[in-house]
């Protein structure tokens, strides 16, 4: 199977997927939105899209985040998977009518509680110690389905009709951890996680996070099965 990526910035990446992708022998088709040589594909031409992060906001007026959600809203109204990434979860909600609002800012570690659902779709535990790095947040869609929250957000992630979104990042590994966080150190500022960027480099990930992140996939590729 082909596993559409659209990667926004260059410094957050697919990392996990790639390992999970080889393990399983999909193939990928990386589309880099920073390159100008770079387009969203059609529709018909995807059978698995993620949408990953970015430190730009769903409601930022730029013409790719429109035609972005457009190919969401196709890909998803055909019922094919679709898993959201943070700016990629927000431009999930947002094609199935939730604003984008600010939230309490939480850059760095902390823990997000899975709903009954995530516990039966996913085997989830009950918490997890996961990377947050957002400002913004979402309602969940009308007809959506809860799976994660937060003590300072309880929209973390949801699932609607062949989709999954989440705030959080279960993607992230040291190698790609680094390079957010010394590109984008400025915004730790003001996050209700104490810390600073010795803080979040210095934490160790989660192995469960691992095993959660590759149950989600394991979720949606058996939507195409």
């Amino acid at each position: 199977m082909k596993l559409t990526i659209v990667q926004h910035v260059p410094f957050e990446i697919p990392g996990l997927i790639s390992e999970w992708a080889a393990k399983n022998h999909h193939q990928i088709d990386l589309v880099q939105l920073f390159n100008n040589d770079q387009h969203l594909p059609d529709p018909s031409d995807v059978a698995f899209l993620i949408v990953l992060g970015g430190p730009m906001s769903a409601n930022d007026d730029l013409p790719w985040l429109s035609q972005e959600r457009q190919l969401i809203k196709a890909v998803v109204n055909a019922n094919k998977p679709m898993l959201g990434i943070c700016l990629g979860a927000q431009q999930l909600a947002k094609v199935f009518g939730q604003p984008i609002i600010p939230t309490p800012k939480e850059v760095g570690f902390g823990p997000v509680t899975s709903s009954p659902l995530a516990q039966l779709l996913f085997n989830a535990q009950d918490h997890y110690q996961v990377l947050h790095w957002h400002g913004e947040g979402f309602e969940t869609p009308q007809g959506g389905r809860p799976l994660f929250s937060s003590q300072y957000w309880p929209n973390q992630g949801f699932s609607y009709k062949s989709a999954i979104g989440l705030q959080f990042h279960l993607e992230s590994t040291p190698a790609s951890l680094k390079e957010l966080v010394t590109t984008d150190a400025a915004f730790i500022a003001g996050s209700k996680f104490a810390g600073n960027e010795n803080d979040i480099l210095n934490k160790n990930f989660d192995p469960n996070c691992r095993t959660l992140l590759f149950n989600i996939l394991n979720h949606l590729t058996e939507q195409i099965e």
